[in-house]
């Protein structure tokens, strides 16, 4: 599938993820499901996964200090075919919850139903 600017709409997901505790549950549960992830850790790499095409979905760790998940949401929000956005942080920090869902996040969950719900969400 393409967008109407050309890129590629893929199956992947792409995942925000400088904590390497979620990244190898993420990974773990991805290579269990025979899904494809592809870990973004600086802005320089999702700058690179922006001009390579569209995702499917995009797992953001919202407490990311490598990537402004919340101002990238509104960017990939504005393509053609925008990807889902699911940003997961502690059920404690409420200010960061609401930014991102100003910013266009599909879903926020606590780090625990994110854990949960992880086999749903690739």
């Amino acid at each position: 599938m393409w967008t109407s600017e050309g890129r590629a709409v893929s199956d992947q997901v792409l995942v925000v993820c400088d904590d390497l505790f979620f990244w190898a549950r993420i990974e773990g549960m991805a290579r269990s499901l025979g899904r494809t992830v592809v870990r973004v850790t600086g802005e320089e790499a999702m700058e690179q996964e922006w001009h390579r095409g569209a995702p499917r979905r995009i797992l953001a760790d919202l407490g990311s200090r490598s990537v402004d998940v919340i101002r990238w949401a509104s960017r990939w929000k504005a393509r053609d075919a925008p990807p889902e956005i699911i940003g997961f942080v502690s059920h404690v920090d409420v200010e960061t919850q609401e930014r991102a869902r100003g910013a266009g996040f599909d879903r926020v969950l606590s780090n625990s139903s994110f854990t949960r719900s992880l086999a749903e969400l690739l």
